[in-house]
């Protein structure tokens, strides 16, 4: 989400510990960041022993983050297949005494898993038929059952591109089944309206995706007989023209 994704405090500590606090955070920082810099904070440690103090929790689109009073302080990326619907509470622990919550901004559905509003189901949008013969190349795009909104923005995107409307380049979707019954409804529907969507009879997990990328060449060899198969996320922009190029 933009924002820094460790955190330290002056105050509070041995020299030290001090040090050993900070030979971590850069250890970690240069691991996982890539970063040389250290992460300075000059501000002192937020919790005090019988001191109030204003905790905010908010989401992001890529995981938890806390605040206190005012200030960033934590971030805790969410789990694997993790959507906000799959919260149903939060629970407090330690030597803190709580005074008051309060709720705001509470979403009632996630943009991914909000099919309603984010899925136009005009023909403009619909994948042409397969062609008869082979295609110079097959896109299969990894996706997840409850990614609506992203499918979305890769048919108003890059799928519209001319070599795919001339099913030169054929793309489609590849998603498993997903453990909300819900979902898999709505995912049915929008695969039979669109026709961009292969349906692999398996629950989605994050291991599968090498059967998932099995799916594609089998699909790419079998079905469409392409030439070459190339694999993408729905969150990537495929540059078609350059891809061919190439």
């Amino acid at each position: 989400d933009g924002l820094v994704k460790c955190e330290k405090w002056i105050g509070g500590e041995s020299g030290d510990d001090r040090q050993a606090v900070e030979s971590k955070s850069e250890w970690w920082l240069k691991r996982l960041i890539g970063r040389t810099k250290k992460v300075t904070v000059d501000w002192p440690f937020p919790f005090n022993e019988n001191k109030l103090f204003v905790l905010t929790l908010s989401a992001g689109l890529e995981g938890y983050h806390f605040n206190v009073d005012g200030r960033h302080v934590a971030s805790f990326p969410y789990r694997t297949g993790f959507t906000l619907e799959d919260a149903t509470g939060l629970t407090v622990k330690g030597n803190i005494d709580v005074h008051s919550i309060f709720a705001a901004s509470l979403p009632s559905t996630h943009p991914s898993i909000s099919p309603q509003q984010h899925l136009e189901f005009s023909a403009r949008w619909r994948a042409p038929p397969l062609p008869e013969f082979g295609v110079e190349l097959f896109i299969g795009i990894l996706s997840a059952g409850n990614h609506f909104a992203e499918r979305m923005a890769v048919r108003k995107s890059w799928m519209q591109h001319s070599l795919i409307k001339s099913s030169e380049v054929v793309a489609r979707f590849f998603v498993a089944l997903h453990h909300k019954i819900e979902i898999n409804s709505e995912l049915k529907k929008e695969a039979e309206f669109f026709g961009d969507i292969v349906i692999v009879p398996y629950m989605d997990n994050y291991d599968l995706v090498v059967l998932k990328t099995v799916a594609i060449c089998e699909y790419g060899v079998h079905t469409v007989a392409a030439g070459n198969i190339m694999k993408g996320d729905d969150d990537t922009f495929v540059r078609v023209d350059a891809v061919i190029n190439e």
